[in-house]
């Protein structure tokens, strides 16, 4: 672990490497002693005119090897973290110096989860909530659990009738469907789907924002997402799609078994539809006419269905538009430059005060809170 480290440190580490580093972070004290290393690191580039690894590889090993032996390890960093793991530790510190965040703190704004019928009633969810849910008429459409609601699919209907579920920023629920498909909803994400489905129908539900889907399998009645301009479907599997309106692609990743995607509307006649396989990153650019794509490392992807948020090459942008989602609240960037810098991030973190104290310390980003928005300068 003291050569992936370094090889972190440096900006040598591969990806394999990256996510051991991450699970070793996560046993309990391996994150203090990880702290000691980034607190020599900082403390050796901050002295240098510039950033030089072979410099940096060297200095620690010495420091390290010194210290190798010792019975107690300082503790400088109080906040809960698994830990940041960036790779562009230079760039910052060519910058400028450490800013201490001041004690303001921010207050994530609190919106309901909700359901809106076809009938036009709406239906507050509670994630600590435990209730039948009901449609105008009294029948009971499903049964919510917590963070979980379980579709009945008990009404016989003779026609498509479809409610639409809300989660707001700062929150995450699951629906079972009425055919078993498990549906987890990330924030700021709405998904319109039927009270029941039909035989002879295909299963399609509506999605905007991302969700990770576990579809139950049934050969006579494909299962079809659609997400704006792209149509995807599946018999059974399990897959990601992410489909933000701000975002400028649309993304989906193929955990298990197959997809079939298909881009859909009178701007794209006859396109060819693309069928993924495991491992598979499919890539729809919202102003192109192209699907690309990739093998990745399906987990990166995922990651966010167990409460963790995981970047790998991703642009500040993004990272802190996930943070606006995940927390509810407002980041405003005024370092324009700072937005098209690519990061490797990973971490698990209770508070969005604490992912920001992360910042501050580690890269010395300058921000302030004002009427609850962060400004970075």
């Amino acid at each position: 672990m003291e050569n992936i480290i370094l090889k972190y440190l440096s900006n040598n580490a591969n990806a394999q490497e990256l996510d051991r580093l991450s699970d070793w972070i996560l046993v309990k004290g391996n994150e203090r002693i990880f702290d000691e290393y980034v607190q020599l690191h900082l403390e050796i580039i901050t002295s240098m005119n510039g950033p030089d690894t072979d410099k940096i590889k060297y200095h620690l090993l010495r420091k390290i090897k010194k210290d190798k032996y010792r019975k107690s390890i300082r503790e400088t960093m109080k906040y809960a973290a698994v830990g940041f793991l960036f790779l562009t530790v230079g760039y910052f510190y060519q910058q400028g110096a450490f800013t201490k965040m001041g004690t303001v703190s921010l207050v994530p704004k609190e919106e309901p989860i909700t359901i809106t019928m076809a009938d036009g009633k709406v239906e507050t969810l509670s994630p600590t909530g435990n209730k039948n849910v009901k449609d105008a008429k009294g029948n009971i459409i499903g049964t919510q659990d917590r963070s979980k609601l379980v579709c009945t699919g008990a009404s016989k209907l003779d026609k498509l009738v479809y409610n639409t579920l809300n989660v707001p920023y700062g929150k995450q629920f699951d629906v079972v469907l009425s055919d078993g498909t498990h549906v987890y909803l990330n924030s700021g994400t709405s998904l319109r789907y039927p009270v029941a489905f039909i035989e002879g129908n295909d299963r399609t539900v509506f999605l905007t924002g991302e969700a990770y889907f576990e579809v139950a399998k049934d050969e006579r009645h494909p299962f079809v997402v659609n997400a704006e301009e792209i149509q995807i479907e599946v018999l059974g599997t399990k897959f990601n799609v992410s489909h933000y309106p701000e975002d400028s692609d649309i993304n989906t990743v193929l955990v298990e078994g197959s997809v079939r995607l298909q881009i859909k509307g009178d701007d794209y006649p006859g396109h060819e539809s693309i069928l993924l396989e495991p491992g598979n990153k499919a890539e729809w650019q919202k102003d192109g006419s192209e699907i690309l794509v990739e093998n990745v490392d399906t987990s990166l992807y995922t990651a966010w269905v167990q409460g963790k948020s995981v970047f790998r090459n991703t642009s500040f942008r993004q990272i802190r538009q996930a943070l606006e989602r995940r927390y509810n609240i407002t980041i405003k960037n005024n370092n324009g430059h700072l937005d098209e810098q690519l990061f490797d991030a990973t971490f698990d973190i209770e508070t969005i005060d604490q992912v920001l104290e992360s910042f501050n310390k580690s890269y010395a980003i300058e921000y302030n809170i004002v009427d609850n928005e962060v400004i970075i300068k």
